[in-house]
């Protein structure tokens, strides 16, 4: 009886098998494109090796600054005075310096605002009467010849946000040459569409006085390096920084009212802070729990400063490759201690007006600091600054090293995954010097990507983070959706966050959880980055090193997944009985549709629901674009399906499935 029920089943089932499934399209993939014989990457030389790791020949320059600046908060004025120490150890003698003048960004008709970057795809505009941009009040070049130190005064051009200085006498190998330069500039204060927007620059208004978050505030040397010679690009906006590592003095005198934090460790608190409030600080450097050294309640307390004019704030910083700062007479000011695994302690630094002291958001901001730099420090490089300072501000989200800005508005997961997130920028690009004004995947995807594990671990997964964002894993390859290894500037404000992040972090993830595994993948992706630490990788740095930590040759992940943007589809294209016999299992063939290759698993499941899992390597589409194998299945099938748990980019999952 149960034999006569199943016939009919089994007639039409192999009727069904015989007819296979509806004609696949002609196929786009070609395996030559991904498996060739010899490797898609640059060869190794003596400046970067093939391994992936800076080469005996590897060089770099360095650029040490001492500032001295003032705020004019009357007229919102930085008055800046910069001595730049730059020493040359590339092997050419040089006879022009280029510097960033970022903030020529905002002058009327600059490159940036006239290609509609910086008010398109941030979302913000400036007041129509703003006159931005740097005054240079002196540009001279110091040199020595013996015991002679000579003095001249520059010769130079301000090309939008580049300045060159063209040198007397090149400045050989070895050599330093200090530069000194006076210049000013006014403060843009930007109007957003959004409430709030990503800037780099910008003054808050709060009910007890405006939070000044200060970047890209003096002028900075251009990187020479030995890929491009001097990267000049301008800044449009999207793309950020590549800069110089170097040691900084900052001197910053402002009204006494004010409190400032900056990058750097404070030298001198007992000529700033009054007796009672260098007592808190101190305390605050010892402390396992949040401890204010300004309260709610002393923020309108005049007792709670020096009485004084003005006082100058001094600060060092050893080792980075920028500096930033904040100030405001709004602030309510707490701390708390850092403990790195070498013993090594940190001082953690929030500062917000009152109006942010609220549960979920910025009074939870002393544990978010703790953790984020005592988690990436153990899992992945010992922080390296002396403090960790987190601004309240009218920026969504910016990173320094040593201090970063973020909303002072969020709460609840997008407070977290902010804070998380640009604390996280310390390893990327802070540590590792990434080219962020080409490659910000490089610094924002590995960003987000490490930011995800680190949620994972915080308070037993108490937040998303950017896991609240992640998106169809087919909808990174849409048509319309440009390929990683696009310039930032160069891709639409809508397409930055899915680009730039999220698909990083999905593709670093499918390496980690699915195709190298966790434990090889980890352990390369440290190696990369102690490798790289304050120096100046480039891609093809990262797949060189990821693929010799491994011991795999990924090529095709890279040629598919980052230089292009090639989709993936696999399709079920046949399955037949082994001698039209159920009882002699299967064979199920594979088509590969479109240009991408990842490894293949599919899932057979028989009618009385046994299921059988198949894994294969992606090197099984090396020869062509079709793969067919046997099942050890004793009786009629039910079902295929490719990918069932949907790992892969698959963009076309309609033919993924058989009946």
């Amino acid at each position: 009886m149960r034999k006569l029920l199943l016939l009919p089943l089994m007639i039409t089932m192999q009727l069904v098998i015989m007819a296979q499934v509806e004609k696949q399209g002609d196929s786009k993939y070609n395996p030559r494109e991904l498996f060739p014989a010899s490797s898609m990457l640059p060869s190794g030389n003596t400046y970067r090796s093939a391994t992936g790791e800076p080469g005996p020949a590897y060089w770099q320059n360095r650029a040490d600054y001492n500032i001295d600046a003032s705020l004019d908060d009357k007229q919102h004025i930085i008055i800046g005075n910069v001595t730049i120490t730059y020493t040359n150890n590339s092997p050419e003698a040089l006879s022009d310096l280029w510097l960033q003048v970022e903030q020529n960004a905002y002058t009327p008709h600059s490159r940036g605002m006239d290609a509609k970057l910086l008010t398109d795809s941030n979302q913000l505009k400036l007041n129509k009467s703003f006159e931005g941009g740097y005054t240079f009040r002196s540009v001279q070049v110091i040199s020595q010849s013996g015991k002679e130190i000579i003095v001249r005064k520059a010769a130079y051009t301000v090309t939008d946000t580049r300045m060159q200085i063209r040198l007397a006498t090149p400045l050989l190998k070895g050599r330093k040459v200090k530069l000194k330069i006076a210049y000013s500039y006014t403060i843009p204060r930007f109007f957003y569409n959004n409430d709030f927007n990503v800037n780099r620059t910008d003054i808050l208004p709060s009910k007890n006085g405006d939070i000044y978050s200060i970047a890209q505030w003096y002028p900075r040397l251009c990187v020479l390096d030995d890929v491009e010679g001097w990267n000049t690009l301008p800044f449009l906006g999207n793309g950020e920084f590549y800069l110089e590592y170097g040691d900084f003095r900052v001197n910053l005198t402002l009204p006494s009212a004010y409190i400032v934090e900056a990058s750097g460790e404070l030298l001198n608190p007992q000529e700033v802070l009054t007796p009672k409030t260098l007592q808190r600080w101190k305390a605050a450097h010892n402390s396992e729990q949040k401890f204010f050294i300004r309260t709610s309640e002393e923020v309108t307390d005049t007792a709670s400063r020096p009485t004084k004019a003005h006082c100058t704030w001094k600060f060092a910083l050893n080792n980075a490759r920028d500096f930033a700062w904040t100030a405001s007479k709004s602030f309510v000011w707490e701390a708390i201690r850092i403990n790195l695994p070498s013993g090594k302690k940190v001082f953690g630094v929030s500062v917000y007006p009152v109006e942010s002291k609220l549960p979920g958001s910025w009074d939870r901001s002393s544990e978010y600091i703790k953790f984020t730099i005592e988690y990436f420090s153990k899992q992945w490089y010992e922080y390296p600054y002396p403090c960790a300072v987190n601004v309240a501000s009218n920026l969504e989200g910016m990173e320094y090293p040593g201090i970063v800005f973020c909303s002072s508005k969020d709460t609840g997961n997008n407070y977290w995954k902010v804070v998380n997130h640009e604390l996280g920028h310390t390893w990327f690009p802070m540590i590792v010097g990434n080219n962020e004004r080409k490659y910000a995947w490089m610094d924002e995807g590995f960003n987000v990507f490490m930011d995800n594990i680190a949620s994972e671990d915080f308070n037993k997964g108490e937040f998303a983070g950017y896991f609240a964002d992640h998106r169809s894993p087919p909808t990174y390859f849409a048509d319309s959706v440009p390929p990683v290894m696009t310039r930032p500037d160069g891709i639409t404000g809508d397409m930055v966050f899915h680009t730039q992040y999220l698909k990083i972090n999905y593709l670093l993830r499918l390496l980690r959880d699915h195709i190298l595994g966790k434990e090889i993948f980890e352990r390369a992706f440290r190696k990369y980055l102690h490798q790289w630490a304050y120096k100046h990788p480039t891609p093809w740095d990262f797949f060189h090193s990821i693929n010799n930590s491994t011991g795999e040759d990924l090529g095709w992940f890279w040629k598919a997944m980052f230089i292009e943007s090639y989709q993936l589809d696999q399709a079920v294209s046949g399955v037949r009985y082994i001698n039209d016999n159920p009882g002699h299992g299967a064979e199920i063939s594979i088509e590969n549709l479109e240009k991408a290759a990842m490894p293949l698993i599919v899932e057979v499941t028989t009618v009385s629901g046994k299921k059988e899992k198949h894994r294969f390597p992606v090197e099984i589409w090396s020869y062509n674009g079709n793969y067919t194998f046997r099942t050890t299945t004793t009786e009629a099938i039910r079902t295929v399906v490719i990918d069932p748990d949907k790992i892969y980019p698959d963009i076309n999952r309609d033919n993924n499935k058989w009946k």
